[in-house]
Order: structure tokens, then C-alpha cells, then sequence
């Protein structure tokens, strides 16, 4: 077969196989541009041709050898060379390089912290959480992001692990619902079946705050023939706007305190003396001792983070200044002035004022401001 290629592309380099095995256990493989498969996967591109390198199914592609027909029509059951190809894109295994995988997770992880961002609050003080808070609980709770999985997907996931060791949750969602005059009893006792008690009428509006697992099976119910109603959302996730948020390390301490007291709290006086009774007052006393340990272990532990938390502002600091310092290198040592491009500084030296400093300089006396040289010049004026 003869291979058409325009001139300056060599065929089959920089490509990526997607290899495709088959319920027959029989392989079949693509060559495609390995940013353009990517694309195709996420429903950025949808033209194939911009995607494959060549226009074949391959059962070996580093070899070159090209499927058959028949051997296509018995594990597709189809000989149409489009349909067949999308699947291979769509459920092969995509092979990518190191640098490539990098910039892949790097791109989902900021995916997931944004996703995370936006939709979630400090569980007590309901403040937006910052980015670095969130690197960091991520980091502890050691979530692996993957990239054969949706963002979304796997920050719910991420969000679940989260809320087990940190003071997180789902931002709530305002919803209103819109209905007819005849229905707005009916309405209402949907929304109380649903345990909605946030409920404000405005006209003919319900405005609901709502937890957002909740906001399916209430659309689910609203779009039902029975309600001629419609729902929109009015604010994806309600944040207070109050400057500062909290330190997640002490998050964390408080939230393991109040577990270990709401487990205590949670027994009735009656079986807490029962137990006594049964343990006796040593047991009691050795137990007080273990929770003391375990909260002083748990202290020092979040002072050692925090600790590493404000070394690594400092560090962010120190770099923000040296970059300032970068801004700010057009410097004259004579007028004690800085200058943000090379363009200005040089017409600076051409000024009246940085010569006259020059001379004063080479004169052994001291220089002068702008503000000194412009009287300066007034006093020169008037003796003339």
C-alpha cells in the first residue's frame, strides 16, 4: 500500500498507540497525536482526522501490520472504520510519556483543588477554604489522583476523605421554585417530605437552602407532571465573606477533641456507672490517663505543622521580595531613585539634575533630592 504524506511530516513518530484488547483477547492498535487523543477523550476535538497520524487499524502498529477486514467484522461486528476507531479511542489504553502523565495530574490535581474550592466551606464558620489549606489537607489525607477518572468524580471522592479528618463540607445551594397559585400548597408539602425548612415565599417563588446531595431528588420531583412548576438555582454555593480562615492543623486538633468528647458524651449517665461499677475506678483512671497522652501527642503534632506552615510562607515571602528587588534593579546611586524600565533610567541620566548631583559627588559634597534641586534652581534664578 502506498502512503501519501505531504512533505515535512515523517509518519509514525511522535505518536501515541492506543492499544485496544478485545473480548476474543486479540489486540488492536491506533496511531494518534498524543495531546489530540487526549482532546478527543475530554470533548475538546471531534474531528478524527485531526487526531489520528494514520488512517489505520493496526494489529501490530510498530511493525506496520494493518487488521484485516475479517478480522475486524468478528470482533466488532461491524466493517465501518469510523465507528470502530472511536471505540479504540474511547476504551483503549492510552500510552503516554513521563512528562506528558506530569503535566496531565498536574492539571487534574488543580482541577480537583479548584472543584473543592468552589464548592465547599469551613464546616463551622461556613468561610471559603484557600487553596493552600486544601493542598495541605489534601496532602495528609494522601488522596492519589488519577487520570483515567472524571475531576468531578474524584473530588466528591476526595471531599468524602476529607470530611473524615478535617472540618469540611458541601457549601449549600439557594434554589428557587416557581408555581401556580392552585399548587403552592402541594409544593409546600413536598418540600417538608423532603425535610426543607429554610422555605421564604416571595410571590409566586419558594427560596430554599438546600443541601446539595438533596438538589437531584428535589429537580427529579419538581419536573414531575403532577407540579407545573420550575426550578432554578440562584446561588451554586453560599460562603460567608469574612476575611481570614482558620488554620486547618487546629481544625483538625479540634475536631479529634470533639470526637473522643461526643464519644463520651454519647453514653447515658446509667451505662457510664454501670461501666464504673464493672471496671472499677482503675481502669477509669488509666483510661483518662491514654486520652490525656493521645492529646498531648496530638498538640505537638499540629505545632510541628504548623510550624511548617509558616516556614513555608516565609519562603513564599522571600521570593515575592525577590521579585520585587528584580522589578526595582534600574537604580542611580547619585539621586537615590529607582526605575521600572531601562528606557527611563537612561533618560534620567540625561537631566539636570542627576549631572549637577555628579558634580556635587566628585566635589566630596553630598547629593540632592529632586525637591532640593528645584529650590536650588529658584535660588539661581533670583540671584541672576
Amino acid at each position: 500500500m502506498r502512503v501519501t504524506q505531504p512533505v515535512g511530516i515523517v509518519q509514525m513518530t511522535n505518536i501515541a498507540i492506543i492499544k485496544y484488547r478485545t473480548n476474543n483477547n486479540q489486540k488492536f492498535e491506533i496511531a494518534c497525536y498524543k495531546n489530540k487523543a487526549i482532546n478527543w477523550r475530554n470533548g475538546v476535538e471531534k474531528d478524527l482526522s485531526e487526531v489520528l497520524q494514520v488512517y489505520e487499524i493496526f494489529t501490530n502498529a510498530t511493525k506496520g501490520d494493518i487488521a484485516s477486514g475479517k478480522e475486524l467484522l468478528v470482533c466488532f461486528q461491524t466493517n465501518d472504520k469510523d465507528q470502530i476507531i472511536k471505540t479504540i479511542l474511547e476504551k483503549g489504553d492510552l500510552q503516554v510519556g513521563d512528562k506528558e502523565r506530569e503535566a496531565q495530574l498536574e492539571h487534574y490535581y488543580r482541577d480537583i483543588v479548584k472543584f473543592i474550592q468552589e464548592k465547599c466551606i469551613h464546616a463551622t464558620s461556613g468561610r471559603q477554604l484557600t487553596q493552600q489549606s486544601i493542598e495541605y489537607a489534601i496532602s495528609k489525607v494522601q488522596f492519589v489522583v488519577k487520570t483515567d477518572k472524571p475531576v468531578k468524580l474524584q473530588a466528591l471522592q476526595c471531599i468524602k476523605k476529607l470530611k473524615e479528618s478535617f472540618f469540611i463540607k458541601r457549601a449549600p445551594m439557594k434554589v428557587s421554585i416557581s408555581f401556580i397559585d392552585e399548587q403552592r400548597d402541594l409544593v409546600q408539602l413536598m418540600l417538608q417530605q423532603l425535610d426543607i425548612k429554610d422555605i421564604v415565599q416571595k410571590n409566586n417563588k419558594f427560596i430554599v437552602i438546600i443541601d446539595p446531595q438533596l438538589f437531584r431528588t428535589l429537580s427529579t420531583k419538581v419536573n414531575e407532571k403532577q407540579f407545573k412548576s420550575q426550578l432554578e438555582v440562584i446561588e451554586a454555593a453560599i460562603k460567608q465573606q469574612i476575611d481570614g480562615i482558620d488554620n486547618l492543623a487546629e481544625v483538625e486538633l479540634e475536631q479529634r477533641l470533639e470526637k473522643l468528647q461526643i464519644s463520651d458524651s454519647e453514653e447515658s449517665d446509667d451505662e457510664q456507672n454501670q461501666k464504673q461499677k464493672q471496671k472499677g475506678p482503675k481502669k477509669n483512671k488509666q483510661q483518662k490517663k491514654q486520652q490525656q497522652q493521645q492529646q498531648q501527642q496530638m498538640k505537638k503534632q499540629v505545632e510541628e505543622q504548623e510550624l511548617n506552615q509558616i516556614k513555608q510562607i516565609q519562603q513564599q515571602q522571600k521570593k515575592e521580595n525577590a521579585k520585587d528587588d528584580m522589578s526595582k534593579q534600574f537604580k542611580c546611586t547619585q539621586c537615590y531613585i529607582s526605575f521600572d524600565t531601562n528606557q527611563e533610567f537612561r533618560q534620567h541620566y540625561k537631566t539636570e539634575w542627576h549631572l549637577y548631583n555628579i558634580k556635587l559627588k566628585q566635589s566630596g559634597k553630598i547629593c540632592l533630592s529632586y525637591e532640593e534641586f528645584l529650590d536650588y534652581q529658584i535660588q539661581q534664578e533670583m540671584t541672576k
